[in-house]
């Protein structure tokens, strides 16, 4: 990068990239040959930062989750950090299922869908749709404690592999820190000495994909623009959209305030701190790729302490949902309004319970959101007849606020963190 272009805040390049990738992405679909043009030469380039920032998450979670651990020198620590950890991600996951049905039963967007859309939608059903159901029915079929069952690995070698495995990651690597603590000093050392060189790298490798990211999303951005369809359906389902933005804009608005009046942060300081992440998951749609850069603007930007971002980013993009949750309880209840499934209050209690479990459950499942959405609708007893229908409703849409949600998610992660950081200091 030039000396010009480098004294310009990330945040700010990313942003002018965002801008030129949409207005290609737009102009491409003005001329013959455009969306191919940009498929062919332009996506790619999009594609490699993805693929290298999801290259680089799971080592990046073993090394510095097991750094963060091991620096903490006895396992009470640990259990305050977890404690608080997990308190804050459930508050602010069950905060979200009840915004998002606050907003679906006052607002009903499933009022304003046709008669002729829903035609519409049944008669062109998304290719591969049934096959999401079935990976969701079967993942949701699970007894009591499968979730549990997941999260231990038969395979270490398979779970580091496979990034939808990330849970199993998490639970071998906290196991692996905490026997790390129990042996002894003259022990530990050649281990910590290889953790801490091993994290110096892993850390600079981040920098030196960082310094793409600008370029990626120019491509990232064009390419969605040059092959964004189904407008007629995009209008029909506007409504919808336009609650969930809603939600996840207030979203947005509550984490500075609980960074402000629980950690005493100012709330600007909170926003350009976690800006470039947020730009960044604006274009990946991906929390998990997002990772790398969430836990540096963390520790670079905000300060916080290594130990923390270690343990709690890692936690929070597998568990922590929070505008996933609050499209559960939106999409829920749309689904029902306009395929005529009538909800009593009793039943959307059981989607706040659902949902909020789900979020947790669902994690190292694939097809997570699906999983989620099945696991949700069937809780108050939806018809299984409909399931492809209502989520083809769903998907229709979802591309763009998928993006929107990876924003949010990643937001609450960064909130969870800072708040964590400043009840450890205290």
């Amino acid at each position: 990068m030039s000396a010009t272009t480098s004294r310009i805040p990330l945040h700010f390049q990313i942003l002018i990239g965002i801008i030129v990738g949409v207005a290609l992405g737009l102009a491409a679909g003005t001329f013959a040959g455009g969306q191919e043009l940009i498929t062919n030469w332009v996506k790619p380039v999009g594609d490699i930062f993805i693929r290298l920032l999801k290259l680089i998450a799971v080592p990046l979670i073993f090394v510095s989750l097991t750094k963060g651990i091991s620096d903490l020198k006895d396992l009470s620590t640990l259990s305050r950090m977890g404690v608080r950890t997990i308190a804050w991600y459930l508050a602010t996951t069950v905060f979200a299922v009840l915004l998002g049905l606050l907003l679906v039963n006052f607002f009903e967007p499933g009022a304003f869908v046709s008669a002729e859309t829903i035609a519409g939608l049944q008669a062109n059903m998304p290719a591969g749709i049934e096959g999401k159901v079935a990976v969701g029915t079967s993942n949701a079929a699970g007894g009591p404690l499968d979730f549990f069952v997941r999260m231990v690995p038969q395979n270490l070698f398979a779970a580091l592999s496979e990034n939808g495995s990330l849970l199993q990651v998490i639970f071998f690597t906290i196991f692996f820190s905490i026997c790390l603590l129990l042996v002894p000093a003259a022990q530990q050392e050649p281990i910590k000495k290889l953790i801490d060189a091993l994290n110096t790298v892993l850390l600079k490798m981040v920098d030196v994909i960082i310094l793409i990211s600008p370029y990626a999303v120019v491509a990232l951005m064009a390419a969605l623009f040059a092959e964004t369809s189904d407008a007629g359906i995009i209008k029909a389902l506007i409504s919808y959209a336009l609650v969930l933005l809603l939600g996840m804009a207030i979203m947005l608005a509550i984490y500075p305030l609980l960074v402000r009046f629980y950690a005493g942060m100012p709330m600007m300081t909170f926003i350009r701190g976690i800006l470039p992440a947020q730009l960044v998951a604006l274009s990946t749609s991906s929390s998990m790729a997002t990772l790398p850069v969430t836990m540096d603007c963390l520790e670079e930007n905000l300060g916080i302490e290594n130990e923390v971002v270690s343990f709690v980013c890692p936690v929070g993009a597998t568990i922590n949902m929070d505008a996933t949750s609050l499209m559960q309880a939106i999409a829920t209840v749309f689904v029902c309004q306009v395929l005529g499934h009538d909800l009593s209050w009793s039943d959307q209690l059981i989607i706040v319970l659902t949902a909020t479990l789900a979020s947790i459950g669902a994690a190292g499942a694939p097809s997570a959101g699906i999983v989620m959405l099945v696991i949700v609708l069937e809780s108050v007893g939806f018809p299984s007849e409909n399931l492809p229908l209502g989520l083809a409703m769903i998907l229709a849409v979802d591309r763009p606020l998928d993006m929107c949600r990876t924003v949010v998610n990643i937001s609450g992660d960064s909130c969870v963190a800072v708040l964590v950081n400043n009840s450890m200091r205290e």
